[in-house]
């Protein structure tokens, strides 16, 4: 990882100039495209210069620059600002830096983690700080799996990788049969403490207000939606989606899927997500140019990118 890294930013190096940037935005054809930018939990300080670093585009709100693509109107030197998942520093820390510079900006939240449910990926994060290395038992109840005694490495690739197409209530048996191994051992209840906390309905219902910030559906309990059937999918997005609509007054117009790549989305829950959104979007990499409105892509940023770095991802995408 750290290798990728110094890769990234050694082939970003020319980019440190805003005019070399400009330049090869328009030599590739890219200026004409707007795109959407997608983070999930850092600093507003590194998000501030992260998005400083691509002007002169200007972030505009997301749905506007829907509109103004499905209406075949110019989106040149234009980009949305999407957060997910909801997390209280994130959220309360850009939303300040937003309403200071006037960007406007979408987050998107799963509902159940407002609720008080946990994350799957944070029990995954949980596990892999908490859990001693050892060889571990695979429960009896998971008959689909060839090995069933596991590294705790591979236990946690095992985790990951069934985090992006196995349904909640396997998964959710999964990790919660080792967070018990931990809890167990520790006596004590320490995973609520440990994991970071959601925004509140309070404070979402107070920054609501501010016309450019808005709340949007990313399910309710972030799952694959790729391992629902039609009925659960419906259920994750219509849920979530009265339920933000009650707290902010505002129409939710945008479905975000869980996780994000093409394996994670499957084709059913696009053609669903149709019928109650204006637009749905992934984590698959790219501009928003000739995507389907429920399938759009992102470019995805984080806290170890450098302005330049930010730069080369948007040029190559």
């Amino acid at each position: 990882m750290k290798n990728k890294k110094n890769i990234k930013n050694f082939f970003s190096i020319p980019l440190r100039s805003r005019v070399a940037f400009s330049v090869c935005e328009n030599l590739l054809g890219k200026s004409p495209g707007g795109y959407i930018i997608s983070w999930h939990d850092l600093s507003a300080e590194i998000f501030k210069s992260q998005v400083e670093s691509l002007f002169p585009s200007e972030p505009i709100p997301l749905e506007e620059l829907i509109k103004r693509y499905k209406a075949g109107k110019s989106i040149k030197k234009c980009f949305a600002l999407t957060f997910d998942d909801g997390v209280k520093s994130t959220v309360k820390d850009v939303s300040a830096v937003c309403e200071k510079m006037n960007w406007p900006v979408t987050f998107y939240l799963p509902t159940g983690y407002l609720n008080g449910d946990i994350l799957p990926y944070q029990k995954i994060q949980f596990i892999n700080e908490k859990l001693p290395d050892d060889n571990y038992i695979i429960p009896d109840s998971l008959k689909k799996f060839e090995k069933n005694i596991l590294s705790k490495k591979k236990l946690i690739k095992l985790l990951i990788k069934m985090l992006y197409v196995e349904h909640f209530s396997l998964i959710n048996n999964f990790l919660d049969y080792f967070i018990k191994k931990i809890l167990d051992k520790e006596k004590t209840n320490s995973l609520k403490d440990w994991c970071p906390k959601s925004i509140s309905w309070e404070e979402i219902e107070k920054l609501s207000k501010n016309p450019i910030i808005s709340f949007q559906s990313h399910g309710v309990s972030h799952t694959a939606v790729s391992s629902l059937i039609e009925k659960e999918i419906e259920n994750e997005m219509l849920n979530s989606k009265k339920l933000i609509e009650q707290h902010t007054n505002k129409r939710v117009h945008s479905f975000c899927y869980p996780y994000g790549s093409s394996k994670s989305i499957g084709k059913l829950a696009p053609k669903i997500a149709s019928k109650y959104f204006d637009s749905g979007t992934t984590l698959i990499r790219g501009r928003i140019k000739n995507s389907d409105p429920f399938y759009l892509p992102r470019i995805d940023l984080y806290e170890n990118d450098t302005p330049h770095a930010v730069r080369l991802k948007v040029v190559l995408n």
